[in-house]
């Protein structure tokens, strides 16, 4: 559902003239939303003209952009001060052959080191910890560490006092820390390096700004950095620390979740060139030439301009190690099954190489072997891996993963470059690799447990094969936590859905209870596993015997730390990934370690007060229209995650809730696409691990309370969003067309479409029987009506492939001919000007499918429009101009109508169609509270306004991204926007769905002005 191209919020946009009228009608009668005359022509088929500077701007940079140059471009003796400013200097190079690929530049350690990873904004201690969960300031920290007396302050996070342990006593050359995570400034669309993505408060240089020229969030960072370095803290809040981190033992990690640097760089045009001397820079703000990328998707996709920006930072990391060979660059990448890095047989040509594998070749066709590959595994509970509860499998998954990968780096290197490169012998290649397994438990699924055992025989291992690195995901998880799963089970079982409910903050929750630092003192081979690390403490009692803390007893049985005093909690330290205990969902957050969570403390992302969230308001939207009977809400429900979906609760608290939309289906994770095979969020469906999430999770939370109140007809499934945007591979309709033999690099034949489309719809008619079967075999009922509802969802590289949109088109047509009670939508990105030139072509060439298979106008899928993530510069000005959220919305609902209206015109002939009926032919879907662009917050008072807007001009239905996360608290405490969260912490849970639903209560109408704990 997210994430409309983000560079058009960056370009300035222009109104194109009206050339041609078909009608001049208005339909709202009493003008309370302002006359709308229909228009179409040439200028309503994507209306997003980018202004004529911004164009030849944009042509200029694209051009230089051309990262292939810098393959034949020799940069050893660019100006190492700027790169960008030698440019106009460098010409490609006669004969002139990447000296990356014919010298070994990168110089590795002969033995094994140790180099954990640290994050930034995680707290130091306990005492930090305590203060943040209470939400009071500095002042208040030695009130919090004499409440700690007599308990454990434990030191999760104090990089310095690490360092002197564990990497400045002994023979320890090599050892350092990888420190996470630089990435790009949450609050602009500008090249701005930040740590955690946390705002830059209108800073251009962010964390490289210096000192009065510091915003608060930067100087919060490196006075930590400082503090770390040189033992002397800036503020009264701070521990205390040693000082022992020496910067050239640190390895900065980009990465891996939203607000990419390297992807920010693409989308802003910059040079390979500029994007080297903004992370040169980021090397010299922190005295360390070493670095490391860390992928996760959506940044891992081959395809569209994530795999441009992959190759933009290969080409700007060329430049760096050619004209400095002292930089050390490592490739991080996740793995989830025994296979590791994992691609086709063969690796003759880079179309063979998938998603997974795709930075590793393009780091290695720019970089050779110049540079080390990080193995992170977050192994999958899969029958693949042999999972099971306390089955040891873990450790054998990772060991083969690690043999695997080898073997396919070693052959892709040989494959890329032949023999006419440097020679590289298994043991110099090993000395390039290294493993960050994540110690203990996950805590959203806890069928994996890595052991102290499996530390001290993973380093075996390691040593055995001469890798180059150990590592661990973090060194903030090394201090022991009670698991309390969330069901029983027993060993040798296999479980889905186990989780631990441990109400500690994952991020310094191990779920296992051995010593504190029992991982640290074994992966870095400073002791020698014996039988008290062996040993798990199952008890509170001896969780605290080996440093840990109870998180009831330690930090929510306090009273002496009343919230808000001191000024409140300020500091932009890492939120909860699941604040107050539960499992956390692994839907949207892909392969990722940690989902990407907004900085914390209110900001960009979290909005106490109404005034704050409406700065263009002076009172509350209370009159309430008459509903006109035809025009439903069906919110998105992210059926990946594990929060946010009991329909049950919901139905119980909002009258007239009795539509669902089910997002996201698609084809299964681990299919070998040679048939379609759906399941939400591609989760693994032939093993007992899907029976458990089917039973529990699909029919108890979500299908149960639909059939129970008789609304089970009225399920509308989902497919596409995101994830298939970049991973189009996934969408069904992509993999009817590989099955009719069309390749990816050639047009496919009339005979090849139609044979797709076969294909497709024996699949989608399948899905919808199968979820009929699903509720009749729980529910003991038979006679279920099949919902008849589909969505399409066609987002990023997916709008591009005209081919498979026409088996898209071809399939909802002939399903709609033969039977009309097929209902079909189709969710397009949208700008206030209408639909993207992009977004009006998949609706025309679904539309023209329609045509020809003899449909009327009035038969065409619902145009559903993401009225969500604009891009900042559209919002601010809009609030420069006095303009709301809903005003936005509106203006994108009425240029759609004239976007419809062209193609309707385009294909038909002539707009059979009447004006105030072209409404009812479109959807209206609001990310609510605070967007993924973070300037756009759309609030209550929108929501109502789009509400009686909707029952006026007859929309089709209003949806909402998304039902998971309509509450801006948790328990009392206000969060941040995140994948359960809205950020508007003055609301209360589901007071979006009520206005939606219609179910006006006092407090929607009248909301709380601020929230005050």
């Amino acid at each position: 559902m997210k994430k409309l191209l983000s560079i058009l919020g960056t370009l300035t946009l222009t109104s194109m003239p009206i050339t041609s009228v078909v009608s001049c009608i208005s339909p709202d009668p009493g003008n309370n939303f302002g006359d709308s005359n229909l228009q179409t022509g040439n200028e309503w088929k994507g209306k997003s003209e980018i202004s004529k500077d911004v164009t030849e701007l944009k042509s200029t940079s694209v051009k230089l952009q051309k990262s292939q140059d810098v393959l034949y471009t020799d940069y050893s003796n660019f100006n190492k001060t700027n790169y960008s400013a030698s440019l106009s200097n460098t010409e490609k190079t006669s004969g002139y052959k990447n000296k990356l690929i014919k010298e070994k530049y990168l110089k590795t350690e002969d033995h094994l080191t140790f180099n954990p990873y640290a994050d930034m904004g995680i707290v130091e201690d306990t005492a930090e910890y305590l203060m943040k969960d209470k939400g009071v300031g500095g002042a208040s920290r030695a009130d919090a560490e004499k409440w700690l007396e007599g308990r454990n302050n434990a030191v999760y996070n104090d990089v310095g006092e690490y360092a002197t342990k564990y990497f400045n006593e002994g023979n320890q050359k090599g050892n350092g820390i990888k420190l996470g995570f630089m990435q790009n400034a949450s609050d602009t669309g500008e090249l701005v390096p930040m740590w955690n993505a946390a705002p830059s408060q209108g800073s251009k240089e962010g964390i490289l700004a210096t000192g009065k020229n510091q915003k608060e969030y930067a100087r919060w960072f490196n006075d930590k950095y400082e503090k770390w370095t040189n033992g002397k803290p800036e503020e009264n809040w701070q521990r205390p620390s040693e000082g022992g981190l020496n910067k050239e033992d640190v390895t900065i990690s980009f990465g891996p979740f939203a607000n990419s640097l390297w992807h920010t760089a693409y989308i802003n045009n910059k040079t390979p060139e500029e994007l080297a001397t903004t992370i040169k820079a980021v090397g010299d703000r922190y005295g360390t030439k070493k670095f490391d990328f860390y992928f996760s998707s959506p940044y891992l996709t081959k395809s569209g301009q994530y795999g441009d920006s992959q190759r933009l930072l290969a080409s700007a990391l060329k430049i760096l190690m050619e004209s400095d060979s002292g930089y050390d660059i490592t490739l991080s990448l996740v793995v989830s099954t025994k296979d590791g890095v994992a691609v086709q047989k063969g690796l003759e040509s880079v179309k063979q190489i998938g998603d997974e594998a795709y930075p590793l070749w393009n780091f290695t066709e720019y970089l050779g072997m110049n540079f080390r590959l990080n193995l992170i595994p977050y192994l999958t509970n899969s029958s693949v891996n042999g999972a099971v509860y306390e089955g040891n499998w873990e450790l054998d998954t990772i060991k083969k993963a690690i043999t695997n990968t080898k073997t396919t780096w070693t052959q892709m290197y040989k494959n890329i470059h032949g023999n006419d490169a440097a020679q590289y012998t298994p043991e110099e290649i090993s000395r390039r690799m290294s493993i960050t397994p994540w110690i203990g438990r996950r805590a959203e699924e806890s069928v994996y447990s890595f052991t102290t055992e499996d530390a001290a025989k993973l380093r075996e291992f390691a040593v055995t094969e001469k890798l180059g690195q150990m590592s661990m995901f973090y060194i903030s998880r090394d201090i022991p936590s009670l698991f309390e799963p969330n069901k029983e089970v027993k060993p040798g079982e296999s479980v889905y859905g186990l989780a631990d409910k441990n109400a500690l903050d994952q991020n310094i929750r191990s779920g296992a209870g051995y010593k504190a630092h029992s991982f640290s003192d074994i992966l870095s081979g400073k002791v020698q596993i014996n039988e008290e690390l062996k040993v798990e403490a199952k008890t509170k009692e001896d969780i605290k015997k080996n440093g840990g803390i109870d998180y009831k007893e330690d930090i929510e049985a306090n009273k002496t730390l009343i919230p808000g005093t001191n000024g409140g909690w300020e500091n932009p330290g890492v939120d909860p990934e699941n604040p107050g205990g539960g499992s956390a969902g692994s839907g949207a957050g892909g392969g990722n370690i940690v989902p990407p969570t907004p900085p914390t403390g209110p900001g960009a992302s979290l909005y106490t007060s109404w005034a704050q969230a409406n700065p263009n308001r002076k009172t509350n939207i209370t009159s309430k229209t008459k509903a006109n009977g035809s025009t439903y809400f069906s919110p998105y429900l992210d059926a990946g995650l594990y929060e946010g979906n009991d329909i049950a609760g919901i139905k119980n608290k909002v009258s007239g809730f009795d539509n669902l939309t089910l997002s996201f289906v698609q084809q299964v994770n681990s299919s070998d696409n040679k048939e379609i095979d759906l399941s939400i969020a591609g989760i693994p469906n032939k093993d007992a691990n899907y029976q458990y999430w089917e039973e529990y999770q699909l029919y108890g939370k979500m299908l149960k309370p639909m059939i129970d109140s008789n609304n089970f007809e009225n399920i509308k499934v989902a497919y596409g969003g995101a994830t298939t945007g970049g991973y189009v591979e996934k969408n069904p309709w992509d993999v009817a067309l590989r099955m009719a033999g069309a390749s990816r690099d050639s047009k496919a034949s009339d005979l090849q479409i139609s044979q797709a489309t076969g294909h497709l719809e024996k699949a989608l008619i399948k899905y919808q029987e199968d979820l009929v079967k699903v509720g009749e075999r729980y529910s003991k009922k038979t006679g279920l009506k099949m919902p008849k509802s589909i969505d399409f969802d066609i987002e990023g590289h997916a709008q591009y492939q005209e081919d498979e949109l026409k088996v898209l088109g071809q399939t909802m047509a002939n399903m709609k001919k033969k039977d009309p009670s097929w209902d079909f939508s189709l969710t397009l990105p949208v700008l206030p000007t209408g639909l993207t030139s992009v977004g009006y072509n998949v609706m025309n060439i679904i539309n023209k499918e329609f045509k020809a298979a003899g449909l009327s106008q009035n038969q065409v899928p619902i145009v559903n429009l993401m009225l969500m993530d604009y891009g900042d510069p559209i919002y601010v000005t809009a609030k420069a101009n006095g303009e709301t959220n809903f005003d936005l919305a509106k203006q994108a609902i009425e240029n759609t109508r004239n976007n419809l209206a062209t193609s309707l015109e385009e294909n038909w002939g002539t707009v059979g169609v009447s004006g105030n009926k072209l409404y009812s032919l479109i959807g209206a879907t609001p990310m609510i509270g605070v967007n993924d662009t973070v300037q756009g917050v759309f609030t209550l008072e929108d929501a109502k306004e789009l509400y009686n807007y909707a029952q006026v001009r007859n929309l089709a239905y209003i949806g909402m991204w998304s039902m998971n996360d309509d509450r801006g608290r948790q328990g009392t405490r206000p969060v941040n926007k995140s994948l359960v969260t809205h950020g508007l912490a003055y609301l209360e849970e589901y007071d979006f769905a009520r206005a939606f639903s219609g179910d006006w209560t006092n407090e929607v109408k009248v909301p709380r002005k601020e929230w005050k704990h």
